[in-house]
């Protein structure tokens, strides 16, 4: 028993060390412009963070296909079909106010 527990020890550090060369692939990273500045931004139905933030520190995603909706207080709700690349990607949008 002691000699497949050395070669399962060795095979495990084998792998370790050839997982620290491995280059993990690029995400897509997401910097969006709103006006007003203030909006929200959900991605997927999920909450993905305030417009203010994102416009200066943008957020990783996966690379592909995801649904956008921004939304702000009195403002109509723009939604948006993404295809995102690896690398960034910055959007603006302009959200349309609700008349009185």
């Amino acid at each position: 028993m002691g000699v497949r527990v050395g070669a399962f020890a060795l095979a495990f550090v084998a792998m370790s060390c050839a997982n620290k060369h491995t280059v993990a692939p690029e995400p897509a990273r997401l910097q969006i412009n709103t006006t007003p500045p203030n909006a929200s931004v959900y991605i997927d139905g999920h909450y993905f963070g305030r417009a203010t933030v994102l416009s200066q520190e943008p957020k990783a995603l996966a690379p592909g296909a995801h649904l956008m909706t921004v939304q702000a207080e009195d403002h109509f709700p723009h939604d948006m079909e993404l295809e995102l690349p690896r690398g960034l990607t910055t959007i603006t949008v302009e959200l349309r106010p609700i008349p009185p």
